[in-house]
């Protein structure tokens, strides 16, 4: 996993290895220091049949062919759609309201990311943008380090420990050894709804270009 900390993308290992090299106790992750609170949140691991229901109705609403010009003014009606969509079928899956309002503003703002990058490529005669760079800036943005330094001593040394979220909650770890600084990466409590929004958000941006290029390039080109 890589991050964007403090204007430095840096590469996160997983915090097994880290454990490994420093011979530390399997507990030795985020839960230590910032335990979740597992009251009230809803069961997206166990739900995939609903989300299906969201995903399918989300794919199956984008036009197989439409110029670029056009899809600002569509992607309000998909975010819609996903909304409704979601709501539907969260009596199943038990999200907050709080959850599903920022599910829906990750869908919208990934999706416009997406569609303004596309026309900047287009108006550069450049090549239409990838997903994965569009979603790892999105993510990027939404980068926070924890205000809160917890300290773990480890053989005589005291290490500085901070936690690092993403619009996924805490998946990471910033540790201060007295030798070097470590970028770790902990999944344990992050989000379960990660891996469907990240693939329900690539198969919606690979429907977008095809539609985009599929449209004839008179309309397209304004």
């Amino acid at each position: 996993m890589q991050l964007l900390i403090e204007g430095e993308l840096r590469q996160f290992v997983p915090i097994k290895n880290f454990r490994q090299q420093f011979d530390l106790p399997d507990a030795f992750g985020i839960s230590m220091f910032e335990p979740k609170d597992y009251t009230g949140l809803g069961q997206i691991d166990s739900a995939g049949p609903e989300l299906n229901v969201v995903r399918r109705a989300v794919l199956d609403a984008i036009p197989t062919e439409m110029p670029l010009q056009e899809w600002l003014a569509y992607l309000p009606h998909l975010t819609r759609l996903f909304e409704s969509k979601l709501h539907e079928v969260n009596p199943e899956i038990g999200l907050k309201q709080v959850e599903v309002e920022f599910a829906v503003s990750g869908f919208q703002n990934i999706c416009q990311g997406l569609i303004y990058a596309m026309i900047q490529a287009r108006a550069a005669g450049e090549p239409m943008p990838e997903f994965q760079r569009v979603y790892a800036d999105w993510l990027n943005s939404t980068v926070r380090i924890s205000s809160t330094v917890h300290s773990y001593v480890h053989k005589g040394e005291t290490w500085a420990v901070q936690i690092v979220n993403t619009a996924y909650g805490r998946n990471g770890l910033i540790v201060w050894t007295e030798a070097q600084t470590h970028y770790l990466h902990d999944s344990s409590l992050a989000c379960p709804a990660e891996g469907f929004m990240q693939t329900l958000l690539n198969e919606v941006a690979t429907r977008i270009l095809l539609a985009t290029d599929a449209a004839p390039p008179e309309t397209a080109n304004g």
